[in-house]
């Protein structure tokens, strides 16, 4: 079972948009689900790994995602 507290690096790309973050995996894995399910047609590219390092930004508002 993974650690949802854990912190994990969250990448969202579109184009030439690329967007790096850290987040814990719930927030990750909640962000990840509903750009999916509603997002669609804006062709993102979402993936979440464990390659977290301090010059991460935290994700915005992530506490929302929790």
């Amino acid at each position: 079972m993974v650690d949802m507290r854990h912190p994990r690096h969250i990448r969202i790309e579109s184009g030439a948009l690329r967007l790096d973050y850290q987040a814990s995996a719930e927030q990750a894995q909640n962000v990840a689900d509903e750009l999916a399910s509603g997002y669609s047609a804006l062709e993102l590219v979402v993936t979440i790994d464990d390659n977290v390092h301090d010059s991460l930004r935290p994700l915005p508002y992530g506490e929302l995602w929790e």
